[in-house]
């Protein structure tokens, strides 16, 4: 993801990453890789069980627990999730460019929708 950051930025998206490991854990990972964008923890899977992206084949107690689907999600200025990619398989996840299309597509539209509904406000 850092290898593209410049790319979703300019797609006029924030990157920001989540995983289920320790705040700590989280620190020294996004140290020792220089990842500058956020990376949160989330240890009581509070957001993934939210997402409805929790991978449900670790059971609460086991160290895997809070183990999401891999993905990505799109969340608007208003905190509406407006795009969902969870794959079920760690092997399936979409490549970076597909990501990053999917998501200038959205946006686009979304710009699209904005402007629309701005001309349809204009007119009355």
């Amino acid at each position: 993801m850092q290898d593209r950051l410049v790319d979703f930025n300019e797609a006029g998206v924030a990157v920001a990453a989540s995983t289920y490991d320790k705040v700590n854990q989280n620190a020294t990972f996004k140290s020792s890789e220089e990842l500058t964008y956020p990376l949160l923890s989330d240890q009581e899977a509070k957001t993934v069980k939210s997402l409805g992206i929790l991978n449900e084949d670790y059971a609460e107690g086991s160290g895997a627990y809070g183990v999401p689907h891999p993905g990505v999600i799109l969340i608007d200025s208003d905190g509406k999730v407006v795009l969902k990619r969870a794959e079920e398989k760690y092997s399936d996840r979409p490549s970076m460019d597909d990501l990053l299309e999917d998501v200038k597509k959205f946006v686009a539209e979304a710009e699209s929708d904005d402007d629309a509904n701005a001309e349809e406000d204009s007119a009355e």
